[in-house]
């Protein structure tokens, strides 16, 4: 009880475990077994990250979507979009994901030939 998450050490009453320890949640599980991208993840996109996402009173930048899911590391292709009182309307771009923590990313932006 009140242990800390294996992955981004948050203190947990309950939390899925698994050989490794335990997590807050499966994004921490799934971040920890397997940092960062693939191979054919980091082929397939350039260095370009989609920086951070932010909105205030339904103004600002946010990502929606998941496409591709990629069975070696867990990443997803979404899109940041900008928005207006939480409506996307503008597409900034596509962005291959994965989720470290519930809330924090690391993003890899799309080959143009690539995007789906």
């Amino acid at each position: 009880m009140f242990e800390k998450c294996k992955n981004c050490g948050v203190r947990l009453i309950t939390g899925k475990r698994d050989q490794n320890g335990i997590f807050c949640s499966t994004p921490c599980r799934l971040y920890y077994a397997n940092p960062g991208f693939c191979k054919s993840c980091d082929a397939s996109t350039t260095t370009e990250s989609a920086g951070s996402t932010t909105t205030i009173n339904g103004i600002g930048t946010k990502i929606y979507g998941s496409k591709s899911p990629c069975s070696q590391c867990g990443s997803v292709i979404q899109t940041k979009f900008f928005c207006l009182i939480y409506i996307p309307v503008i597409p900034l771009g596509k962005y291959r994901i994965k989720w470290a923590t519930p809330s924090r990313y690391i993003s890899r932006k799309v080959k143009p030939s690539v995007q789906v």
